[in-house]
């Protein structure tokens, strides 16, 4: 069930304000402690903004590679990790930790080539037809797609050290753990 951005913040207003815990301010404005959690988490994390979700978000490739790295190189629960990278669920999270443990970058990658690079199936309907100059073609732009790949790769890679490099030089303030 979807709840309005007004209930959110009213239910995270009165957990904050010491009114009651967790369990009790869920139940006393109809919410499961999980959502009230994250929401929680959401605030402390990102401030009122976080709780409205009235827009569907889209994550580059890039965004969803480094939630996934630091996800995997960090001991905190998905719906912490969802809060911290404002993602309204941590399912989100959980299905490109899926998806990354299947198919690696190519995960998330793909749906940036299928929009720029796929070629259509029309243009060669078997291969063993293709001349010696399409075969060329062909080899020319497997080589410049797997190039793009592997730069992509190291660009995340060194994006993603230059992070943590940034975060072992300056620490996070203490947020207050919620339990999930």
């Amino acid at each position: 069930m979807k709840h309005s951005f007004e209930v959110k913040l009213a239910a995270v207003n009165h957990y904050l304000a010491g009114h009651a815990g967790i369990i009790s301010t869920a139940k006393l404005f109809q919410l499961s402690h999980t959502s009230l959690s994250h929401w929680i988490n959401l605030f402390l994390l990102h401030g009122p903004r976080a709780l409205d979700c009235r827009h569907k978000r889209s994550y580059s490739p890039e965004d969803k590679l480094c939630v996934v790295l630091y996800a995997l190189g960090h001991s905190e629960s998905l719906p912490r990790v969802a809060a911290r990278f404002n993602i309204p669920s941590h399912n989100t999270v959980k299905n490109w930790i899926k998806g990354y443990r299947k198919s690696g970058n190519e995960a998330f990658i793909r749906c940036r080539k299928e929009k720029s690079m796929t070629r259509s199936d029309d243009t060669h309907e078997n291969e063993a037809n293709m001349t010696p100059e399409e075969m060329k073609n062909e080899l020319r732009y497997l080589r410049a797609e797997n190039a793009y790949l592997k730069a992509m790769q190291e660009h995340l890679l060194e994006k993603k050290r230059q992070e943590l490099e940034k975060n072992e030089s300056h620490p996070e303030p203490e947020v207050r753990t919620l339990p999930v």
